[in-house]
């Protein structure tokens, strides 16, 4: 066994410590943000499956009305729910929440909305502060880390609604829809 002194293996904990926790920082910001481009991914796709969903449904019920009078229910739930559904795809997409607070996280200096808020200069003054200072470097993180899984959280719940109104309408409209066509056309 090589006798390794105490000062050198205190020396070197800290250290794997520090890489640790910047690699779970690391970690986790890049996760976020990855988790909040699939959201952007599948509100899109909502959108665009219930726009072509809309389109067809305005098209048929005029076409169908003549022929088929009650088809107009199958028709106003699809509508509906797409309309629905359409907005709180919008919602999950815009860039700013109404009801999120994010006053805390924009006054960290790494927030995309310092920024703009700052001259060149002063930005450049306060994220050297900011680079200099572990603590002040590892609360700006944490918070833009906050940040993120706060809009996360509010993205997810909002296409939760979203796939849930859409889901459901999608059913209610074939079933009456069919019921229409088995009960209401004899």
């Amino acid at each position: 066994m090589t006798n390794i002194p105490q000062r050198l293996i205190e020396k070197e904990k800290p250290a794997k410590e520090k890489i640790r926790t910047d690699a779970l920082l690391r970690e986790t910001s890049t996760n976020y943000i990855r988790l909040i481009g699939d959201a952007d991914r599948k509100a899109r796709i909502m959108l665009v499956v219930n726009s072509i969903f809309l389109t067809i449904s305005v098209a048929a019920l005029t076409k169908t009305i003549n022929v088929m009078p009650n088809v107009w229910i199958s028709a106003a739930i699809l509508m509906l729910s797409n309309v629905l559904t359409l907005f709180f795809s919008v919602q999950s997409v815009k860039p700013e929440f109404r009801n999120h607070k994010s006053s805390e996280s924009e006054n960290s200096i790494i927030h995309y909305k310092k920024c703009s808020k700052l001259t060149l200069e002063q930005y450049k003054a306060e994220l050297k502060e900011v680079m200099q200072d572990d603590i002040l470097k590892m609360d700006a993180v944490i918070k833009d880390i906050y940040f993120y899984g706060n809009m996360l959280a509010q993205k997810y719940r909002l296409l939760k609604a979203a796939y849930h109104i859409f889901s459901w309408g999608i059913l209610l409209a074939v079933t009456s829809y069919l019921a229409i066509i088995l009960f209401a056309n004899k």
